[in-house]
């Protein structure tokens, strides 16, 4: 889409206004770029202080696109929108649609001079702030006023330590000859005692007054060397409460100094805030006044532009391409890839169909049992063998027959036939040698020897034949009734 427009049809108006207007129309730009400046600060700020806590300090670039974006949106729709607001009462735009039209751009035009004007002006202290210097507390001088006061402390330490160890070495010294000088008296004292005690062992008087006069003498002494002594010890502490207190004196001055040193430093800082904090108010409110002007002047660019405009009879026309009329390219694209995938994964379902092979036939269903094979069941009799004069017992041990759905076929009975006759001539073979009973066969009189008294027929065939003989052809079965 190109926005064109025509030569000037009142060339007189047009070259009287037209360096004016170009000159306006650049102001309005440049009064555009610094609400959008203060406005950028300000968005920015607001973002940060409350993207910070999630975050943390990568919330910088998200603040910032925010800001950015936010702005541009505010500045182009305020570009877009005030000449429309303009041309809406220079060319009276009062019918029909364009009065919704009018009224639309109208209040978005007034929502985002409000909206520009207020973030400008409120924002412009925190734009100076932010560029603002902010004053530092002055860390080198508060570390060398912490080491003087450490070398301070650390010097008066050790004087103390060196002077006290020196007091307490020359009292010791002193108390040590006292206690010498007392010992030595006292020694004197005692052998003069011992003398007297001699004495009167020699001679055989008593000397009893002597011996009271020696014994209060080293009474006296000893209480002179502990006066002397205590008095000694006495002067030590005073000495050494003397040196403590001029420690704790030096210690005092050196914290009175530190102290002071530090309230200066702080006093500084503080000043310096107090002046930065005055900077700031003084030059953001200049900013924020002079924010709410460049919106006037950007107002007023706007005005004087579409006015010489329509002075000078110049028309503005829209050209249209192809390229407006068809959908976005983004569009285009995706329903191009789209297409292409649904033609994809539908080939590959059909092809998919078309190799999958049909369901199979149903099965006939077997039969559970075959009611014609319960007549080869077979049970084997045998004695057991027993002293004579015993009765024998026949014991009959159960035989059953496996139940399943498979159904047997004539090979199978045949063989199960043949089985039972061998077991059959076995068990005739074992009878035999324990007094086996001899009969002859109902149906084909054969003689047989029976195992159990009984037996009536020599084999199965027999007895088969035999009885469907006598119902009409009907097979023997078991479980057959007479009369059903």
């Amino acid at each position: 889409m190109k926005h064109l427009r025509s030569t000037p049809k009142d060339h007189a108006f047009f070259s009287v206004y037209a360096k004016l207007a170009k000159s306006v129309k650049a102001s309005g730009y440049f009064a555009q770029v610094v609400s959008a400046f203060t406005e950028v600060g300000g968005i920015f700020a607001a973002s940060l202080s409350i993207l910070t806590p999630i975050f943390g300090q990568y919330a910088v670039y998200p603040s910032a696109a925010i800001a950015v974006i936010g702005t541009a949106i505010l500045e182009i729709s305020l570009r877009v929108t005030a000449p429309q607001a303009v041309d809406a009462v220079l060319y009276r735009r009062w019918q029909g649609l364009h009065r919704a039209v009018t009224i639309f751009v109208f209040v978005l035009a007034a929502v985002l001079l409000t909206t520009s004007g207020v973030l400008s002006y409120k924002n412009s202290k925190i734009v100076v702030d932010a560029v603002t210097i902010t004053p530092q507390l002055d860390s080198l001088a508060v570390q060398a006023q912490q080491i003087e006061y450490n070398a301070e402390k650390a010097k008066l330490e050790e004087a103390y330590r060196a002077d006290s160890t020196t007091i307490a070495g020359q009292y010791e010294k002193r108390i040590q000859a006292t206690t010498a000088a007392y010992a030595g008296k006292i020694a004197s004292a005692k052998r003069e005692l011992s003398n007297i005690y001699n004495k009167e062992q020699r001679t055989g008087n008593s000397y009893a007054t002597a011996k009271d006069q020696a014994r209060q003498k080293i009474a006296d002494l000893k209480a002179d060397q502990a006066a002397a002594l205590a008095e000694l010890t006495s002067e030590q502490a005073a000495a050494l409460a003397a040196l403590k207190a001029e420690y704790k004196a030096g210690i005092a001055k050196a914290d009175s100094v530190k102290g002071e040193a530090l309230a200066a430093i702080e006093s500084e800082y503080k000043t310096a805030q107090t002046d930065r904090a005055g900077t700031v108010n003084s030059y953001g409110g200049g900013l924020a006044y002079f924010t709410i002007i460049a919106l006037f002047i950007f107002l007023a660019s706007v005005i004087l532009d579409r006015i010489h405009l329509k002075g000078s009879g110049i028309d503005e026309t829209v050209e249209l391409s192809q390229h407006d009329i068809n959908p976005p390219a983004y569009i285009e694209a995706w329903q191009a890839i789209r297409e292409r995938l649904q033609t994809t994964v539908r080939a590959k379902i059909a092809a998919f169909d078309e190799n999958t092979p049909a369901a199979p036939l149903p099965t006939s269903k077997r039969e559970l049992y075959d009611p014609t094979e319960l007549a080869n069941v077979r049970v084997s009799l045998k004695l057991d063998d027993e002293s004579e004069g015993e009765e024998r017992t026949i014991r009959i041990a159960a035989k059953r027959r496996p139940i399943g759905f498979f159904t047997q076929g004539p090979d199978v009975r045949q063989r199960k036939q043949n089985e039972g006759l061998e077991s059959e001539g076995k068990s005739d073979e074992h009878n035999a040698t324990v007094n086996a009973m001899v009969g002859n066969c109902d149906n084909c009189g054969k003689e047989y020897t029976k195992k159990v008294n009984w037996q009536r027929f020599c084999c199965t065939d027999c007895k088969t034949e035999f009885h469907a003989r006598q119902h009409g052809g009907k097979p023997y079965s078991p479980i057959y009734k007479k009369g059903k």
